[in-house]
């Protein structure tokens, strides 16, 4: 919460830093350019946005854009871990599990994101380092309503191949679904709710 209170204070907000201090956000580019991979090598992420028509139901509509989290592996395969979408201020919204085939890559397993989530660290130098700080804040504030998120997201995807006669494979690429699951943010009051020991974060 320190950080984003900073940054107001300078009259900044997080999408001001991932973008550079860019007037027009250019629907679906990335931010930066050619995504951000944190020191270690393990982490890569990207801020973009969506037209306003390509917005899927389940996003929230206050969102200007949202950032693509991924965990890297030692042969550079992006594994999705989570969505954040944020508003207008640079405020996060909400947390998402899109489906496979909108971010592309391996699929990340419930487990593995446990183990990820034990301990996050991603570390960048220069004008983004700030933001590497933040997204490694929020991973640990958010540990447990993340991991509830991707174990619905697999109750979701259960069901869908329940009802539709898939098998997992087949439901992470099909294209009628483009987000599984979603978990609110409610900012600042979820920092708050932390540091009082609400039940939601330990």
């Amino acid at each position: 919460m320190q950080r984003q209170l900073r940054l107001a204070q300078r009259g900044r907000s997080w999408i001001h830093a991932l973008t550079s201090g860019r007037t027009g956000i250019a629907p679906w580019a990335h931010y930066p350019a050619r995504d951000a991979i944190d020191a270690s090598g393990c982490w890569q992420f990207y801020f973009h946005s969506h037209p306003a028509v390509a917005l899927d139901h389940v996003r929230d509509p206050r969102e200007q854009g949202h950032v693509h989290l991924f965990r890297r592996g030692p042969d550079g395969t992006l594994s999705h871990l989570t969505g954040l979408s944020l508003d207008e201020r640079g405020a996060p919204l909400q947390w998402f599990a899109p489906n496979l085939w909108v971010t592309g890559g391996r699929w990340l397993r419930t487990g593995t994101a446990a183990r990820l989530l034990r301990a996050p660290d991603l570390r960048l130098r220069g004008p983004l380092a700030g933001v590497a700080l933040w997204l490694t804040d929020l991973l640990c504030l958010y540990r447990q309503p993340l991991l509830q998120m991707l174990r619905q997201r697999d109750a979701a995807i259960e069901r869908h191949c329940a009802e539709q006669g898939l098998t997992p494979r087949q439901a992470r690429t099909d294209r009628r679904i483009a987000l599984w699951q979603s978990t609110p943010i409610e900012w600042p009051r979820d920092a708050v709710a932390a540091i009082e020991g609400s039940p939601r974060f330990c």
